[in-house]
């Protein structure tokens, strides 16, 4: 037993012991500093600029490896349709055929250009991947058909999202009996097989779509008619997905 002890223990009666309990607490920071606060010193710190949702998007985006290479194989094909055709026309030189004369790369680098006397060839530095059955060249229809692909899917999207923004917002907004309408129209749309309902509107209006549709100079008359109505009536079909 040490001192303190002796001295705790043998405590005359009536006095008081301390009570640890009821020291006061040491004293922090602020108040050895005299209550001022401590600021670091200019350019010791990092400000760290707020930033916008699409900053914190495209940052996401560049850190995925997997969805960076994605964005370029899309690039790779979007440039390969709509910068692929010019340039392909204006490689190689004219040669003379038998049924079609002097024929140019202007001619027979386009997708619809037909020479029968080279059909179904192997890939060559004149035709590239080769031709089909019917002599047309088949970069040249590859590359018109990534295009074709490119415009429809573009073209039914934004109509797709239009409409379906659009009857979501009506529902939505007025409620009641036009909710439950435009509700039980959408069931029905879902229900409806789109093929079938593709097969009808070309067939209904295809005569229509070339007489009027392709007077338009944007879609010409070179068969745009048609796959304009049918990219219209896919969007139609699937534009509840957007509702």
């Amino acid at each position: 037993m040490d001192m303190q002890d002796k001295e705790t223990e043998f405590v005359p009666p009536g006095v008081m012991q301390p009570d640890n309990t009821m020291l006061p607490p040491e004293p922090e920071l602020s108040e050895m500093t005299g209550g001022a606060t401590v600021i670091p010193p200019p350019g010791t710190e990092k400000e760290e600029k707020p930033t916008t949702p699409l900053q914190d998007s495209l940052r996401r985006l560049r850190r995925d490896r997997r969805a960076m290479l994605s964005l370029g194989i899309i690039v790779f094909f979007v440039v390969i349709a709509f910068i692929g055709p010019p340039i392909y026309q204006h490689i190689g030189s004219p040669y003379q055929s038998a049924i079609n004369g002097t024929v140019g790369p202007n001619q027979y680098h386009g997708f619809s250009y037909q020479e029968f006397e080279q059909t179904d060839q192997l890939p060559s530095a004149q035709h590239w991947l080769g031709t089909d059955n019917l002599g047309r060249d088949l970069l040249a229809r590859l590359m018109q058909g990534v295009l074709i692909s490119i415009v429809v899917a573009v073209l039914v999207e934004t109509v797709d999202i239009i409409v379906g923004i659009f009857i979501g917002i009506l529902a939505g907004y007025y409620g009641g009996w036009i909710d439950q309408f435009l509700a039980r129209f959408t069931d029905i749309m879902f229900a409806f097989p789109g093929l079938l309902f593709l097969i009808l509107v070309s067939g209904i209006l295809g005569d229509w779509a070339d007489a009027t549709l392709s007077k338009i100079p944007i879609v010409g008359p070179n068969g745009n008619a048609r796959l304009l109505l049918v990219s219209l009536a896919l969007a139609l079909t699937i534009w509840p997905l957007m509702a």
